[in-house]
């Protein structure tokens, strides 16, 4: 997988045990300002995402058996937005392999699971890494006041693979 060999996607479901991992991750970058947050909530909020095969759901991407990255596919992530269902959320990289095309990877694979599920468009939200999705083929669509910060709001168009089509390639 890009030059790592050891490397593969996992999805969370497979691995729950990684839970506290990722809860981490996700408290110390994002939660941690937060006095509403907390390690054990975004556990339980994780719990929800142990899915293969529907929204919501997370995957890993591990290094041998280390966890690396991850990001999930979500539902309605803003709740100030509803009519945007399909979202991109909690794309992380842990910071020892940062700057390695890890997290270009990561939204690829989770736009190309996203078209298999047959989602026709994907959003997502971000606070200063519009640069890095708009170079993936996000576009910007608004910039709302989100949680008292201003937030990105980006869309990407997704080709959707018809099962059908995809089981008689076979």
């Amino acid at each position: 997988m890009q030059g790592f060999p050891n490397d593969r996607f996992i999805y969370l479901a497979d691995k729950p045990e990684l839970l506290p991992i990722l809860a981490g991750w996700f408290y110390d970058e994002w939660g941690r300002n937060d006095p509403g947050s907390s390690r054990e909530k975004m556990i339980n909020n994780l719990g929800e995402y142990l899915n293969r095969d529907k929204i919501p759901l997370t995957i890993v991407r591990l290094r041998g058996s280390q966890p690396i990255a991850s990001a999930s596919l979500k539902f309605r992530e803003m709740e100030t937005h509803p009519q945007y269902t399909h979202w991109l959320g909690g794309v992380y990289v842990h910071p020892d392999f940062r700057e390695q095309g890890i997290g270009s990877h990561l939204v690829e694979y989770s736009a190309d699971l996203a078209k298999k599920l047959e989602v026709c468009q994907l959003y997502l939200y971000t606070r200063d890494h519009e640069y890095f999705y708009t170079r993936l083929g996000w576009q910007e669509i608004e910039r709302p006041l989100y949680q008292g910060r201003v937030a990105v709001i980006m869309k990407r168009n997704l080709s959707v693979i018809n099962r059908k089509e995809s089981s008689n390639e076979q």
